[in-house]
């Protein structure tokens, strides 16, 4: 039958396409479409009338956007498709219930992994539906007496070698001028965040937590990507590329290191995910004998409290440690924190700025922790009855009322900076990439110059955003009784101050980029790469999401805007009551961690030869009057 896989692709989206190989392989006719926001409606909408597919499958993987698809649906009816509408991905999974219910458009969930579930049920609709539905493990689907059936759960792929190679049309993605993929060595995860649904997903299926694909298998695939289609640079999305056992860790990637040199698989780069915990020298050491680029560190906190709420099972040294390791190695590290959450309160935030602060030479972007279906979070604040919304848009209030003051006027000031793909932090997390990519691909066209500058502007963005969080807090502090009204004013005062900053900065660090692939695709001494020739060109091409486009930067989804952005309208209200499953037991004693120590000093891991006077002053200053970006209005209180 004929399939149309509909999902994001700001990235190769390894979940459509891993589904698309396993359709391919009994026979069914697949095709996929990007639908990487609102304004792609239209051209998938087209994309379905011209291919006229059998069944449309919706990859809603994200919450913020699951009305986006919802809506899609149901445009597709209006439009005269007649076909079966089936979703999945984590929040499908975990809402199917309330996913059904709001869009009867859609027919069907498949839940968890689908590489099995979804040929399945393309054979049943071609057989002819009905009751053959019920037969399909792990799906969720509408009944002919209107409601649903609930098949009992699908046990996860014990055997990920079993699965073949996710399907790659097309030519690969080129990050200044290098052809790159990305792919999965395991999936399932060790950890115990209290923020992340990845468990939850995980233990509805049954089965192992976490699975790895053996080497051989894994080289298999990146044999094929360097021979086929000249791939060079491996961006890993594994959820938990590393287990916290030093000694399987250090067998698996020597192995890797191995197995790949043995196939003349020696001119690779790698980027990984990591948690400080995962940070072992002699773990790395061997990755950099691979080709170790990136780390995108999961320091999620600076401050105990915050490593407490969010369940990270690490502390404020191991943090530092982890970072201060990476850097000293020549790796390129860059983290994310979770300034805000349920929990915040001032002296938690200021906890939080500073390692900001002493980091401030590293690439960062900081949000607020947001509540996803099925997490332990979520239950926890549905007892304290904190929730508001529903399962399309959780919101809550933060228990200190000036922590909530100051992410309110945050939400407000940062939106744009934060929270747009190619906005200001993401643009100077992808100037660090760049930088790094110069440096291990066209070594020869580094130059001290180069590198002082894009190491300068790096630090200077953060340096300012770490000015305007003061000020923020600094107002927090003195509004502890403000009015709703006092609160919004001073929010739309200082985002109009933050916002010529911003734009100012964003010219920097343009000016920056521009210059790496300048360098990049200059004449060079000797010949470093076979690739150098390609990077001006291929660098060009802007990012593939909506909106205002500048240089292309790292692929990276941005996290999850500070408030409910979707079109659904909420009424501020808690849902009805529903019946959880208890928190998971606490994760047992692991005796390598380190006790939970008190925060260090303000300048503890400072690095005070990276901060110039004129870099520590303040707040860059406004560059007289521009043209500003909207920004959506602070919401009331009650809509945070």
């Amino acid at each position: 039958m004929r399939v149309l896989l509909i999902g994001a692709e700001l990235e190769e989206n390894l979940a459509l396409r891993y589904l698309w190989a396993a359709l391919a392989r009994v026979g069914h006719v697949v095709a996929a479409t990007a639908f990487a926001c609102e304004n792609d409606a239209e051209a998938v909408l087209a994309d379905v009338s011209r291919q006229r597919p059998d069944l449309v499958g919706l990859s809603i993987t994200f919450q913020r956007r699951a009305h986006e698809f919802g809506h899609l649906a149901e445009a597709l009816r209006r439009g005269g498709y007649t076909g079966h509408i089936t979703c999945g991905g984590h929040f499908a999974t975990l809402a199917h219930r309330a996913l059904l219910d709001r869009y009867p458009a859609i027919d069907s969930v498949v839940l968890h992994e689908g590489e099995e579930t979804l040929p399945e049920l393309c054979a049943a609709i071609e057989a002819g539906g009905g009751a053959r539905l019920a037969k399909i493990r792990g799906l969720v689907f509408r009944s002919t007496d209107g409601g649903f059936g609930v098949t009992p759960p699908r046990p996860l792929c014990p055997d990920l070698d079993s699965l073949p190679f996710p399907m790659r049309p097309g030519e690969a993605p080129r990050h200044l001028g290098i052809p790159t993929a990305f792919l999965v060595g395991s999936r399932g995860c060790y950890g115990h965040c209290t923020f992340c649904s990845i468990h939850a997903f995980i233990d509805e299926a049954g089965g192992p937590r976490y699975r790895v694909r053996s080497v051989q298998n894994l080289a298999d695939e990146i044999e094929r990507l360097r021979r086929e289609r000249d791939v060079r640079l491996l961006i890993f999305h594994d959820d938990d590329f590393f287990t916290r056992d030093r000694a399987r860790d250090l067998r698996r990637v020597s192995a890797l290191r191995d197995e790949l040199h043995r196939r003349d698989l020696t001119d690779l780069a790698l980027v990984v995910k990591a948690r400080p915990d995962d940070v072992d020298p002699e773990v790395f050491r061997v990755l950099r004998e691979i080709g170790l680029l990136r780390v995108y560190l999961g320091i999620e906190s600076g401050s105990t409290q915050g490593l407490r709420t969010l369940g990270r099972g690490v502390n404020l040294a191991q943090n530092r440690r982890a970072l201060a390791q990476l850097l000293s190695s020549g790796v390129y590290a860059c983290f994310n924190l979770l300034l805000f959450d349920p929990d915040s309160t001032m002296a938690s935030l200021r906890e939080s700025l500073a390692l900001m602060r002493d980091g401030a030479h590293v690439p960062m972007n900081f949000c607020r922790t947001e509540i996803y279906v099925g997490t332990p979070l979520m239950r926890r604040l549905q007892r304290e009855g904190r929730l508001i919304g529903d399962e399309f848009g959780w919101d809550y209030h933060i228990s200190d009322p000036r922590a909530e003051i100051a992410f309110r006027v945050f939400a407000r000031a940062f939106y744009d900076r934060n929270f747009r793909a190619n906005g200001l932090m993401n643009s100077n997390l992808g100037l660090g990439y760049h930088l790094h990519l110069l440096r291990h691909f066209y070594p020869h066209a580094v130059t001290p110059a180069l590198v002082a500058r894009a190491e300068a502007t790096i630090t200077r963005v953060n340096l300012d955003s770490v000015a305007w969080l003061e000020r923020i807090f600094a107002y927090a502090d003195s509004s502890a009784d403000a009015d709703d009204r006092r609160v919004q004013d001073h929010a739309e005062h200082l985002a109009e101050e933050v916002a010529d900053a911003t734009q100012a900065l964003e010219r920097e660090v343009d000016a920056a980029t521009r210059a790496i692939i300048a360098a990049a695709g200059a004449p060079q001494r000797r010949s470093s790469s076979k690739w150098r020739n390609l990077a001006v060109g291929a660098l060009a091409l802007p990012l593939a999401a909506c909106g205002p486009k500048r240089l292309a930067v790292m692929p990276l989804d941005p996290p999850p805007p500070p408030h409910d952005q979707s079109s659904e309208p909420r009424d501020g209200s808690s849902s009805e009551p529903v019946t959880m499953p208890p928190d998971p037991a606490p994760p047992p004693p692991d005796s390598a961690m380190i006790p939970t120590d008190p925060p260090p000093p303000p300048h503890n891991g400072r690095r005070p030869e990276m901060i110039s006077a004129d870099l520590a002053s303040g707040p860059s200053a406004p560059h007289g009057k521009k043209k500003r970006r909207p920004n959506p209005p602070l919401p009331p209180p009650e809509h945070k």
